[in-house]
């Protein structure tokens, strides 16, 4: 593991040694399970993302079940000679409607720029649909997002039709109002067999952090994000990223 990768995991497990040694094991035990499969490479990162939502009561009363959300992220990776390098830098945007207080449906459209080690950068349209539930029990809320995402890359129009299924538990920790843990995991599949990758799974995210409220409207996010992508090639790849968001909600 190198210099980065010591770094990252530490920063997150001495406090609550309690939680965190649960979240540590679940996050250990995911990373395991698959990379027993295969031959991995085992690389650092960051991941950066700024984050904007609101809804359209400001255009009409009648819209407030409406939302959107807009976001940045950049991914960069500690796997070239030189050092940290571009990885990935997306932007997208969705619109949502909120169906009741458990359910929303979302469609969104994402822009992906793409830069491969040692290989041609290329440019990725990715329009998608997403299917959310939520439900708060006690201090737990239960987040599951279904998403059906059509792969377009622009350099050769090979299209990969993905399914990423996402879990998420969040609680409110009682010694500091507006802090919160969490816990997720977000799983990758291919329906077809494109450039992008072979069909069936492709890739798991499992992260784990802590979120705080600093105002109504303004929140930030730090954890830690194991990323384990299955290539088609065989020689897998596990990425451990110290995993920042900044989000304001209008």
């Amino acid at each position: 593991m190198n210099k980065l990768s010591s770094m990252i995991k530490p920063m997150f497990w001495h406090p609550m040694r309690k939680s965190k040694s649960i979240i540590a094991g679940t996050l250990l035990l995911v990373q395991a399970t698959f990379s027993f499969a295969a031959k991995t490479t085992d690389i650092s990162g960051i991941w950066g993302s700024v984050t904007l939502q609101g809804d359209l009561n400001f255009l009409s009363p009648d819209l407030t079940k409406f939302q959107w959300q807009f976001a940045n992220q950049t991914s960069v990776r500690e796997d070239s000679p030189s050092g940290l390098r571009l990885n990935e830098s997306i932007l997208f945007g969705q619109v949502g409607y909120q169906l009741n207080n458990n359910v929303s449906f979302w469609v969104g459209y994402l822009h992906d720029g793409n830069h491969p080690l040692n290989k041609l950068s290329y440019q990725e349209s990715r329009p998608y649909q997403d299917v959310v539930w939520n439900q708060s029990i006690a201090d737990f809320n239960f987040t599951s997002r279904t998403r059906l995402e059509e792969r377009i890359n622009q350099t050769n129009n090979d299209i990969g039709y993905r399914v990423k299924q996402f879990f998420q538990i969040t609680h409110a920790l009682p010694f500091l109002k507006g802090l919160s843990a969490y816990l997720n995991n977000d799983t990758y599949f291919y329906v077809n067999q494109t450039s992008f990758g072979k069909q069936g799974f492709s890739e798991n995210r499992a992260s784990a952090g802590l979120s705080y409220q600093f105002t109504k409207q303004l929140g930030g996010d730090v954890g830690y994000l194991e990323q384990y992508v299955d290539n088609k090639s065989g020689n897998n790849l596990s990425v451990n990223n110290l995993q920042m968001n900044l989000r304001y909600r209008f």
